[in-house]
């Protein structure tokens, strides 16, 4: 099967799909995401969502390019509502290029999001501290996850529910405390990436924020 080509930061995303997983990548756009899984047999089938028409006739356009016929669900959706997830058994649910802030929105407006096995892959394009806070407070768990470095440095949140709400520092809320992340030899240059903006505040009365969170960052990468 021809895969179509992704970059580091999409097949990151993808790689965190388990195998034989029904996924549904939500604001999909060219779906290449579910193409990639199906066409490389990780995943039998997929849903690719979005909220607009002409991104999903894309996506349409493509899955026919590459030879899929009928193994992707195509619906038109804001976010997860409306979704045909139970039907289709999803068990992976990739929702990347959006907002931490917008993800969260999302994810709060489902309940099959908390079912157990179901696997949350989000990659927060800004704002992971709003995204992390709220899965910390809501109870879903970092279970993996991952950073690369494309045109900017990206991360992946892997996260499962659990319904047992705790607490992250600043540090952890923007880069996580799972050691897939940590070890990851790309997380100096997100650990950087922070360091910087916090750098920035080091003149205003947020200094002794921006101070401690320069340490907790520089910390984690020696």
């Amino acid at each position: 099967m021809k895969l179509p080509v992704i970059d580091d930061r999409l097949y990151l995303a993808a790689s965190f799909v388990r195998e034989e997983g029904v996924a549904a990548d939500v604001g999909t756009d060219h779906a290449y995401i579910p193409i990639f899984l199906i066409n490389s047999g990780r995943c039998p089938r997929a849903i690719a969502s979005d909220i607009n028409a002409g991104p999903l006739e894309r996506a349409k356009k493509n899955a026919e390019k590459y030879g899929i016929d009928g193994e992707i669900v195509f619906s038109l959706a804001d976010g997860l509502d409306g979704l045909p997830l139970e039907e289709n058994g999803v068990t992976d649910i990739v929702i990347c290029g959006m907002g931490g802030e917008l993800i969260a929105r999302i994810l709060d407006g489902s309940q099959y999001v908390k079912r157990e096995g179901v696997r949350l892959i989000l990659q927060p394009m800004t704002k992971p501290e709003a995204l992390r806070k709220y899965l910390s407070e809501k109870g879903f768990a970092e279970v993996d996850g991952g950073v690369a470095v494309v045109d900017k440095v990206y991360q992946c949140i892997v996260c499962e529910y659990t319904g047992v709400p705790y607490a992250l520092s600043p540090a952890e809320r923007l880069v996580g405390r799972n050691e897939k992340i940590r070890s990851s030899p790309d997380f100096p240059a997100l650990a950087d990436k922070y360091i910087k903006m916090a750098e920035k505040k080091l003149k205003s009365p947020e200094k002794a924020d921006a101070e401690k969170l320069i340490r907790e960052l520089r910390a984690m990468t020696e």
